[in-house]
């Protein structure tokens, strides 16, 4: 079923012409776990929906952090929606977390550091029991080393995911190019450390050989980039150039002591416990409403055009879209749309993000969906403001007209 849903959504977001093997691939890749965190700032999110207490929200899993966030705005329910599989277990074993642990600390040493050997006990004996089939059978699969799933969480959950590898293999090259990712993230702005190693970094990302890695389809799908977004991804200019630019304004665009998104890049990690620099859900002070609020998350295996066109008309207060409609085609957003429509209360908002800066919804090809949605430009300006991730191009906040 997984694997039927995925190879469909890639088939349809492009002709039987544009089709190549490399979207076969991506296609294969999208089953795998891609990541271990979702890239999507919850607390940009909430700032720009300004949800009444009680809504009904429903967002894209991935990782299921924000779905997890969310629950700061008190909503009625969460719908968490994915077709990959692997990000849905995920979100099952966060749930698990909760219902399973009663002290934050057993909580942080679980998904926070994620690095405790005796994390493998804590999985059999607390979390497993609360799984269900589908979730218990991903975490429980071995390797041709006969290591489960689950060990990942016994030495360090965030070098895993295809994205976690390759964040990975980037602090290997940086190092071969005598760049040390920890000054990055600690040094003074102005610091001579730190002004040479952004040095070191501009001659590394310019050099051939980056030009070179980054013209690699295989390097896209390691980011969680199909080739239909790679076309709109900073106007068509060299992808070296791009991801340096993302990334300086990642590392640089907001302080980095209360930047969970640079930790990950350049530390592989958290820091913490506690409040400071962490995904809400991950927080002390959020921990109790997460436990009470676990039972408002809903897993749901599914597109989510397939999802919302199964809802009751007029139910849903938000729909968190991610990056989505980067890999889709106009009429496969349209038809989105026509569901979120449909399932969209009066007052719904739809918010996404995109790796150009400009909005799809815009294009004069989807000018029969400009006549029904508006986009809000105050509460885009204010999601991109807050947005702590600086990886994308912009950041999109519509209602109804």
């Amino acid at each position: 079923m997984n694997s039927q849903l995925i190879a469909d959504a890639v088939r349809n977001s492009m002709s039987d012409a544009e089709a190549t093997v490399w979207d076969r691939l991506y296609a294969f890749w999208l089953r795998r776990l891609v990541y271990t965190q979702i890239w999507e700032d919850p607390v940009a999110d909430l700032a720009a929906l300004r949800l009444p207490v009680g809504s009904t929200i429903v967002t894209i899993s991935s990782g299921g952090c924000n779905a997890l966030s969310y629950l700061m705005a008190r909503p009625a329910q969460v719908y968490a929606v994915d077709l990959n599989e692997a990000h849905l277990a995920l979100l099952k074993l966060k749930l698990a977390g909760l219902r399973a642990f009663s002290d934050y600390a057993d909580f942080w040493q679980f998904f926070g550091a994620a690095n405790s050997p005796a994390n493998s006990d804590l999985y059999r004996e607390r979390l497993r029991p609360f799984l269900d089939a589908q979730a218990r059978g991903y975490w429980d699969k071995r390797n041709i080393l006969g290591r489960p799933r689950h060990a990942y969480f016994t030495d360090g959950f965030y070098r895993h995911g295809m994205l976690g590898r390759f964040i990975g293999f980037a602090h290997v090259v940086a190092k071969l190019c005598g760049i040390d990712p920890a000054i990055l993230l600690n040094g003074r702005l102005d610091a001579p450390a730190r002004l040479e190693a952004l040095r070191r970094l501009d001659r590394a990302f310019h050099s051939w050989p980056a030009r070179l890695i980054t013209a690699t389809p295989a390097l896209l799908f390691s980011l969680g980039i199909p080739r239909r977004q790679r076309a709109r991804l900073g106007g068509g200019a060299p992808l070296n150039e791009v991801l340096h630019k993302r990334l300086l304004r990642l590392i640089d665009g907001q302080p980095n002591e209360a930047n969970y998104f640079a930790w990950q890049a350049l530390h592989r990690g958290y820091i913490g416990p506690g409040d400071r620099c962490l995904p809400p859900y991950l927080q002390r002070r959020q921990y109790e409403r997460m436990r009470n609020g676990a039972g408002l998350i809903i897993p749901h295996h599914a597109s989510l055009k397939q999802f919302l066109d199964g809802l009751p008309a007029r139910e849903v207060d938000a729909v968190i879209l991610l990056d989505s409609q980067d890999w889709m085609a106009a009429e496969e957003i349209r038809g989105l749309w026509t569901a979120i429509d449909r399932a969209g209360t009066d007052n719904v908002h739809v918010i996404f993000r995109t790796a150009a800066e400009g909005s799809p919804i815009e294009s004069p090809e989807l000018a029969s969906l400009q006549r029904i949605w508006q986009r809000d430009d105050e509460r885009s300006a204010v999601g991109f403001a807050l947005d702590r991730s600086g990886v994308y191009g912009g950041f999109h906040c519509y209602g109804r007209r």
